[in-house]
């Protein structure tokens, strides 16, 4: 087990069945590392909504860490550019990410800033947002280990899934399988939702999936907001769909 992110480490049993009750997240951002293999490096990426990506504070990112295909933590090399962070980690089997996107309030005009309430004046809502990611670039044991991300979603199978088949993904909150979380291609709808064991189906798509979901519930007694949000993505590559069985013909008659 590893231990990649100290906050939201105690979210309590309480926290989990409120998430189950709270409302779906509107206009969903999240975080993800997208595989650049002419410079042999990732790009941290930020947004999705409608398909849009957007720029960040490097500062937000706090923490990626990696694990080779014998599940050993390697070390991970980050440079802030002006488009964005930049991690080299060779080997990694399995790449984990945790964004803070701090607190946003809205003022009573519509304007959403990235300050706590408290802050604002004339905020009459606020959420503190955060962020967990996984890739698995390459399948085996590692892409089913579980590394105690605060918000997780666990692979069943250690074998790369192939497009057009069933995918089995644990739900995890505090490590613990939570039933009735949505989950989605993108940021957008809700292609499976997790059962009482905390599992969820879906079918792998060809090429890249990158699957979605979060949560948000309220926050009761905080001066600088109204709701938290967690979101978790999680990005990997569908093996091709096997090919269709060739239908034998039958013998000529003579």
């Amino acid at each position: 087990m590893h231990d990649t992110a100290p906050l939201f480490r105690s979210l309590s049993a309480g926290l989990a069945l409120a998430l189950l009750c709270a409302a779906g997240p509107a206009a969903a951002h999240t975080i993800w590392l997208l595989a650049d293999p002419a410079h042999k490096n990732y790009r941290v990426m930020y947004g999705g909504h409608q398909g849009k990506t957007e720029t960040y504070p490097a500062e937000k990112l706090k923490r990626v860490t990696a694990f080779d295909a014998r599940g050993n933590a390697l070390n991970v090399s980050r440079q802030d550019r002006r488009d964005g962070v930049r991690i080299q980690a060779p080997d990694a089997a399995v790449l984990l990410a945790w964004f803070d996107n701090g607190w946003w309030s809205k003022t009573d005009k519509g304007r959403s800033i990235n300050k706590p309430m408290d802050e604002v004046p004339g905020a009459v809502s606020g959420v503190h947002a955060v962020k967990y990611h996984k890739t698995i670039a390459h399948w085996g044991k590692p892409a089913i280990q579980v590394y105690n991300q605060p918000f997780e979603l666990v692979p069943l199978a250690a074998e790369a899934p192939r497009a057009g088949e069933p995918l089995q993904l644990k739900v995890l909150l505090n490590g613990k399988p939570t039933a009735g979380i949505k989950l989605a291609f993108g940021e957008e709808g809700d292609d499976a939702v997790s059962d009482a064991e905390g599992i969820a189906t879906l079918t792998a798509r060809k090429g890249v999936n990158r699957i979605w979901s979060g949560q948000r519930l309220p926050l009761a007694d905080d001066a600088r907001g109204t709701e938290s949000s967690i979101e978790y993505s999680l990005v990997f590559t569908a093996a091709a769909a096997k090919p269709a069985a060739a239908t034998a013909k039958p013998a000529a008659r003579h």
